[in-house]
């Protein structure tokens, strides 16, 4: 019996629309390219969510990564809150799912200074059962280790009885090597429809 949903936030529950932020400073396209590297989609990136450096260590990194263009980087990182919205369905789709008796859960990478910069549009939380950020434990997915300690703070959940949603497929995929269930969220119809299909195959068996 599946008694748990656990989110992902990022892609799922809010849009984290980087692409559309950087766009909005109208670098020329080579400058561009060079910045999303060495902040977005740079090691560093990473180390932001699992918290084990500083924030200025972080912003010395990326500026490492392209020092030519630092005043650039640090003025995009300084705005990383343009880079999160909810989602519309957010509250809806977890009142709607506690409603059927499930426990519903977060489990995301996410820094602490990047939930200071966009708690408006995480105010989907306190909804929620329960969760954990990266931050907290200093640890990413698709570590096994962040979803063991997300076991380990609610001993309640099961992973054959809880479905685990995550837009990364690597993620997914960690997942289900540990025993959970798991879908990859490309949107809410095509996940719910997953999701159905998961409950009336575990009611089957």
């Amino acid at each position: 019996m599946i008694r748990n949903i656990i989110f992902d936030i990022g892609g799922v529950l809010v849009d984290y629309d980087w692409k559309s932020y950087l766009e909005s400073f109208h670098f020329p396209e080579e400058k561009a390219d060079v910045i999303a590297k060495a902040t977005f989609l740079g090691a560093a990136w990473s180390e932001l969510d699992r918290e084990a450096l500083s924030i200025d260590e972080i912003k010395a990194r990326m500026t490492a990564a392209a020092p030519q263009y630092a005043d650039d980087i640090l003025t995009v990182f300084d705005g990383l809150h343009n880079t999160i919205h909810r989602r519309d369905y957010a509250c809806g789709l977890i009142r709607s799912l506690q409603s059927r008796g499930f426990q519903v859960y977060y489990l995301s990478n996410y820094s602490s200074y990047t939930l200071n910069q966009t708690r408006d549009a995480l105010d989907f939380l306190p909804l929620m059962d329960g969760g954990l950020f990266s931050y907290e434990v200093k640890q990413v997915k698709p570590e096994p280790a962040i979803f063991a300690s997300l076991l380990a703070r609610y001993p309640s959940i099961r992973p054959e009885e809880s479905v685990f949603f995550d837009d990364s497929a690597v993620n997914v995929e960690a997942a289900r090597r540990l025993g959970f269930h798991g879908i990859v969220f490309r949107d809410r119809e095509q996940a719910m429809a997953e999701l159905e299909t998961i409950l009336t195959n575990c009611h089957i068996s």
